[in-house]
């Protein structure tokens, strides 16, 4: 039977363009795409009056999914240690017309949200009296198209399943869900067979795309031989889009079987009950008596995880969100600020961003070494930031890179004890913090070595209120609240 795919259009107000000065000036639009979206397509719509005061203008649109794009359209200076990827743009040029209809598409792309940013050159800086001069009006308008599958096949891990491609004019689109603690996955396609009993050519393509940067991974497959693709830190608790297509004959339609298996490590970890207890005691700031000096012993006593790390693939801190106001978040750790780490297997912070109002502000990871807790000299404490899935194996890893993320790196050792990150504008997602002890090779010990790291992360509108010299502005587009810096006058 064939699939039965449902378009849906999703539109939003124009809204007038100003010259750019500061990220408040950028005129933002915010978009839901569901899932098992096989086709997303931007209609952007531009526009210009027609009085002699209007020229030929360049309006730059930016694109991002999980959170607003990063832009410097001026080149001024980010704080330290802070994270700044490229956005994604492109340019629409309002000429001798005075109207632009511009279409952007995107195959496979993310579920979840996406944001489109689009503004003006750099503002002239001339002073113009009002009453004596009019503006021009530039106006912008963005409408999202979806072409959504309604009955996307389902992979079961472990299980081979047959499935045809049609033609090469409809690619077969399947999905399988990463369960959680998932350190690897693996993808087999074998039995690839024409209708006409001939060797096939097909494409796989896993994953979404996503922007500015889309790790989607391509896999062609020739013949009837296996083909595989291992995949490192899959997505947690998500699912996975696998497109085939066929890249044969128009006539023929191909047999395929498809297989998608999962390495799954178990994390080592004090009790969620004592936790419970932990927190409660915490938050009640710790009530005399034996019952509450009987259960803040037995929570401590978990911390001791030594004898876990040999059969566990990592270990995982408790964290705890605390709100403190409007893109303000404080994580806490239960046992306290400082957590140990070994080279055996990593240690494991998650830093929950999903609420889908988090990713206006900016996520601040700071690491301070406790030199004293390191039995080796020269041993460091490496560190991954990552989103949608923890780095597992920061021995083997240098750049932070998990199946279709780039995360981001950090180092502490006994020569360099502190470290910070900043991200600006995190994308909307479950975040992971991951630390582990590397030792210099060859060197003994290390197995039993161990430090001890304080953690201290937190969400904020601007970092450090945007400096001496910049302001801090809370920002809001259809209930979506983000900030920006702008500089103070003088």
């Amino acid at each position: 039977a064939d699939s039965l795919y449902v378009s849906e259009y999703f539109s939003q107000s124009a809204q007038k363009l100003s010259f750019y000065s500061w990220y408040g000036n950028a005129k933002l639009f915010h978009f839901h795409v569901p899932e098992d979206t096989v086709l997303l397509r931007w209609l952007l719509q531009a526009s210009r009056g027609k009085g002699p005061e209007c020229t030929s203008m360049d309006i730059t649109v930016h694109f991002r999914h999980g959170a607003p794009p990063v832009i410097n359209p001026l080149g001024t200076r980010f704080p330290a240690n802070a994270t700044v990827r490229p956005s994604y743009n492109i340019s629409i040029t309002l000429s001798s017309a005075v109207q632009n209809t511009t279409f952007v598409n995107v195959t496979t792309p993310a579920a979840g949200d996406w944001f489109i940013a689009a503004h003006l050159p750099q503002a002239a800086g001339r002073i113009e009296v009002k009453g004596f001069s009019t503006p021009c009006p530039y106006m912008f308008q963005a409408d999202m198209f979806v072409l959504r599958l309604t009955d996307m096949p389902v992979l079961e891990p472990g299980v081979p399943m047959p499935h045809t491609v049609v033609s090469p004019a409809k690619p077969l689109h399947v999905k399988v869900f990463v369960p959680k603690h998932a350190a690897a996955m693996r993808f087999q396609l074998s039995s690839c067979i024409t209708s006409e009993q001939r060797a096939c050519t097909v494409r796989v393509l896993l994953g979404s795309i996503t922007l500015p940067q889309s790790f989607q991974r391509s896999l062609t497959c020739t013949g009837s031989t296996n083909c595989s693709l291992a995949l490192e830190s899959p997505p947690w608790e998500k699912w996975l889009q696998i497109m085939v297509e066929s890249l044969g004959t128009a006539n023929a339609s191909v047999s395929v079987e498809m297989l998608a298996s999962f390495t799954v490590c178990r994390p080592g970890s004090p009790s969620s009950f004592l936790n419970f207890i932990s927190l409660n005691q915490s938050q009640a700031g710790g009530r005399p008596g034996a019952a509450g000096s009987s259960a803040l012993a037995a929570a401590e006593a978990p911390q001791n995880t030594s004898g876990q790390r040999s059969s566990s693939c990592l270990q995982s801190q408790p964290v705890v969100r605390e709100d403190l106001d409007v893109v303000s978040v404080r994580y806490r750790l239960l046992n306290g600020p400082s957590v140990p780490v070994s080279s055996l297997s990593p240690t494991l912070l998650l830093l929950n961003l999903n609420t889908g109002m988090d990713s206006g502000g900016s996520l601040v990871v700071s690491l301070l070494l406790n030199k004293t807790s390191v039995s080796l000299a020269n041993a460091t404490v490496a560190a991954c930031v990552s989103a949608a899935s923890p780095v597992l194996s920061l021995n083997a890893t240098q750049n932070c890179s998990t199946a279709f993320s780039q995360g981001y790196p950090l180092s502490v050792s006994t020569s360099s004890a502190e470290a910070m990150l900043i991200v600006l504008y995190p994308q909307t997602d479950d975040w992971f913090l991951s630390l582990q002890l590397l030792c210099p090779r060859g060197q003994g010990g290390c197995a039993s070595a161990e430090g001890r790291v304080s953690v201290f992360a937190y969400l904020t509108p601007c970092f450090n209120d945007c400096g001496p010299y910049g302001q801090c502005s809370l920002l809001r587009r259809h209930g979506f609240l983000y900030a920006g810096c702008s500089c103070k006058a003088g």
